[in-house]
This record gives structure tokens, sequence and C-alpha cells, in this order.
């Protein structure tokens, strides 16, 4: 069971089969999901931790009246952010702010980005998780829709987090080409440490032992149908040792209106 506090979701719906798992949680405080985006998800999508220390380095070198007024345009200059990508961000945060387990990204995807408001190749989701001494590889998908269909089309055919995911799980140009990423990333000792026990443990298992993780975003209502056949058919078509943990979250505020949220209260 998922556990965020600051969210306090309800638990809609849940099953298994065999290695696959899904839920769906149920957000129905607005203000607590409003405060929740415009400080937790805000801080994961500026990169806090990184702009924080751009922006005094850029500071430092403007030694002019004219130079500091070019750094404090430059540094507002950032759009808005897309909806989709505010939902990546909140998936991480949720993921990240389970209690239940210890859930690591090593690195924030917004800082490979080139161009504002790039839509990145390659998994959404690309991590660690820490169940007591285990440690396995995190590979995923984010899905948001406002979509009237059950299951909405995001989830389905080529492109769908489906097809997605069983990609991850199978092709072995798609994992050679997350672990290289991930590599590179894990810079502090504690990162490597996970990246050594995570994919030591993917090799002996030929690559079978990992976590497959779905997030569907919602501002509909909760359908249990939104995820069950797709959670069902990855866990049918893949397997032990690998797991299938699918989750839909139905929340308060369309999903339109998203990105504002980043900014409620902001000066």
């Amino acid at each position: 069971m998922t556990v965020v506090a600051a969210l306090a979701p309800e638990i809609r719906y849940s099953g298994s089969k065999d290695a696959g798992q899904w839920r769906g949680h149920a957000v129905v405080d607005e203000g607590r999901f409003k405060s929740y985006m415009a400080s937790r998800v805000k801080a994961r999508v500026e990169d806090d931790e990184a702009q924080d220390q751009f922006a005094a380095e850029l500071r430092g070198m403007a030694t002019t009246g004219m130079a500091t007024e070019f750094v404090e345009n430059l540094l507002r200059a950032v759009p808005e952010e897309k909806s989709w990508a505010v939902g990546e961000a909140l998936a991480e945060c949720v993921l990240a702010d389970d209690e239940t387990r210890e859930i690591c990204w090593p690195w924030n995807l917004v800082r490979d980005r080139r161009t504002p408001r790039a839509s990145l190749p390659g998994a959404d989701l690309v991590g660690f998780c820490k169940e007591g001494d285990a440690v396995l590889l995190l590979f995923g998908e984010v899905k948001t829709s406002s979509d009237a269909n059950t299951p909405p089309n995001v989830m389905n055919g080529s492109g769908g987090m489906a097809w997605q995911l069983k990609d991850e799980a199978t092709r072995l140009d798609i994992q050679h080409a997350l672990l290289k990423w991930l590599r590179a990333r894990c810079k502090s000792d504690e990162h490597r440490a996970l990246y050594q026990a995570a994919v030591h443990r993917y090799v002996q298992s030929l690559g079978k032992e990992i976590l497959l993780v779905g997030i569907l975003l919602r501002d509909t209502k909760p359908n249990e149908l939104d995820v069950t056949a797709r959670a069902k058919a990855l866990a049918e078509s893949l397997g032990s040792p690998t797991r299938i943990e699918i989750t839909a979250w139905y929340l308060p505020v369309p999903i339109e209106d998203w990105p504002a949220l980043l900014h409620v209260g902001a000066s």
C-alpha cells in the first residue's frame, strides 16, 4: 500500500495477479493537493537543488548594474511547464514520498533538456527501489490523461503505457541505454552503491529482476478498468521475478490547471 502522508490518499481499488499489482488512489482534499504541488512538486519541476547553485554562480559573475539586470532577466526566462511535465514530476514525488519503502532518483531528468519544455526520449522513470536489504532497478512510465474513455487511450497500443513497460522489461537495447545513462549519473557514493547492488541483482537474474512502475494520473472519477487489464496482461507476459506495479492517481484539480498550481503564492 502506498503511503504519502502529505496527500492523504484514499484507496479506491486494488488487486494483484502473479507478479503484478494495481491500485487506484484518490486525493479528495483539494487544499492538500494544491499545497503539495506548490511546494514539493514545484521544487522538483524547477530542480531547486541545481538551480540555486546555477543562479548563485551567475549572480557572482555580474559585476555591473547592466550585467546584474541581464542575469536576472536570464534567470526569469523560464516558460511555464506543460501539464505532462508537471505530471512526471508529480509521479516522481509521490513515489519518493511513499513511506512504505525507499525510492531513489539519482538525477533530475529536466537537467538533460536541451530546449525549454522538451520531451526527452526513453523511460520517464529511472531509479532504484530499496526494500530491506534488496535494491532493484526501477524503470517506469507516467501518463497524464483527462480522457473520458476507460481505459484512457494513453494506456493502449504502440506508445501506450503497457507497450512501453513491456519494451523496457524485454528489450536489451533499451536496458543497455538506460543502464549507461544511469551509471553516468550516479555520482555520489550512496548512488554508486545502489547502482552496484541493483545491477548485480539484474545481471544475476539475466535481466529479469527489475521493478516496472506505471503511474496514471487522472482528473476523472476512479475506475478500476483504467488499469486492471493492462496490469494483468503484463503480469502474464513477463512473470516473476520481474515485478509490475500499475497505480492510478485520481486528483481533485483539472490537469490543464496543474502548471498554474506551481506558482500559487509566488510573488
